[in-house]
């Protein structure tokens, strides 16, 4: 049974692979196949992220940091989620749904952004450079931050774990009620 959905999905991942390829544009099934298989991703990835900020994992010992590295990866995975739900409001008949649930996950995490941005774009705010998106922070406080265990405190904002997943999971759960009704009889 689980390899035949592994084939089933692998027949969907060439069948917008192939698409993509021919420079055709993507279908409207295809745009919504592919949003969900990356929304799908990033929620395994965030799973992964706060199971491991609330476990003791072999490498503590040695990087009494990993906690830190371990937020800085479940940022990039929830702003992957979002960017890939993002991919769904391209269908006209998806667009409200998902529209309101990116505004909906962008009000209960209105910090991810700027630590998003502060992460990936790191060597811009190492040296204070004029290119920095947020010109309050500074280089000094790019170190500089705490973890309880549910909340991490960094760049003067807070971003509580559980209530990330919450979000995440209102945001994937708008996408999925899309691919549940949408026709199965449409073509990728």
């Amino acid at each position: 049974l689980c390899q035949q959905k592994i084939r089933r999905n692998m027949k969907k991942y060439i069948s917008v692979k192939l698409q993509t390829r021919n420079n055709r544009p993507l279908s409207d099934a295809a745009m919504i196949e592919r949003s969900w298989s990356l929304m799908n991703e990033s929620m395994r990835a965030i799973d992964l992220q706060k199971r491991r900020l609330r476990s003791i994992e072999p490498e503590d010992a040695e990087f009494i940091f990993r906690w830190w590295a371990d937020l800085q990866f479940l940022i990039v995975a929830l702003r992957r989620l979002r960017r890939s739900a993002e991919l769904a409001t391209r269908v006209s008949t998806a667009k409200s749904i998902v529209t309101d649930a990116i505004k909906q996950f962008d009000r209960e995490l209105p910090m991810l952004q700027k630590m998003r941005n502060v992460g990936e774009h790191i060597d811009d705010y190492a040296v204070d450079s004029e290119k920095r998106r947020y010109k309050e922070v500074e280089r000094f406080s790019l170190q500089v931050g705490s973890f309880d265990g549910t909340t991490y405190e960094w760049l003067g904002a807070r971003l509580n774990i559980d209530e990330a997943q919450f979000a995440s999971t209102h945001l994937w759960e708008a996408v999925r009620s899309v691919v549940k009704n949408w026709p199965k009889d449409s073509k990728n």
